[in-house]
């Protein structure tokens, strides 16, 4: 078998090219919609990361002679994921985020209130609320650029059902440089799926193309950067 570059862009070719890091999709949905803008959070989220597969163990000894101990899988293990999102200056997914962990904590009533209100009653309680009312469905897709989109092609889509915020990570501020602010939150959820389709044979820009949209991209995000920086 031959194993030179013209194989190995052969290879690369039929499979629809090469898997970039920087194409994906987050969405709220089944529950946590209530609590974001999915058309923020799909501009705004930086880094995801599509779940793992993990397993529970079990020891086994004695099964042939000489052999020691053999290791059995007895139960699928969900590890938990994390989300980073850059910050606007109203700071709407840092809200959002925080409102969906009230709901689960206590409630907005006895987490947050508004400039010129009265200020929370020391004495407030805080009852956590049953999962069923708070939890919802978040999907991460992996997805590639295609004819008519960057977001066109669509291989995977990890489905997380009943998930909810356990961590809303500390936001650091400093001073210095201008840097843009950003909260990673880290959720658990119940369990995973997967939907998946098969893009090979879908189609791709060509090269001038490609070359084309990310030019125009940089000058709608010049134009943007701008208009920020004058109002």
């Amino acid at each position: 078998m031959s194993t030179g570059i013209t194989s190995f862009l052969s290879q690369v070719s039929r499979n629809g090219g090469m898997s970039f890091s920087n194409n994906f999709i987050v969405e709220f949905k089944n529950g946590a919609d209530k609590y974001f803008d999915n058309d923020l959070v799909e501009i705004f989220c930086e880094e995801a990361q599509l779940p793992n597969s993990n397993t529970a163990t079990g020891t086994q000894t004695g099964l042939i002679t000489g052999l020691g101990s053999v290791d059995y899988p007895h139960t699928r293990v969900f590890t938990e994921f994390s989300l980073t999102f850059m910050l606007d200056a109203n700071l709407n997914i840092l809200k959002s985020l925080n409102n969906w962990y009230y709901d689960i904590i206590g409630g907005s009533d006895n987490n947050t209130t508004e400039i010129g209100s009265n200020p929370l009653s020391p004495n407030r309680v805080t009852r956590v609320r049953y999962r069923d009312t708070y939890v919802g469905e978040i999907r991460i897709t992996k997805a590639e650029s295609g004819k008519d989109s960057a977001i066109d092609r669509k291989p995977i889509t990890y489905v997380m059902e009943k998930a909810w915020p356990y961590q809303i990570d500390a936001v650091p501020l400093q001073f210095g440089s201008s840097q843009v602010t950003k909260v990673t939150a880290n959720f658990k959820y119940e369990r995973h799926y997967t939907v998946t389709q098969d893009v090979r044979n879908a189609p791709q820009l060509t090269r001038v193309e490609l070359m084309n949209r990310w030019a125009y991209m940089q000058i709608r995000l010049f134009n943007s950067i701008k208009v920020q920086k004058f109002i």
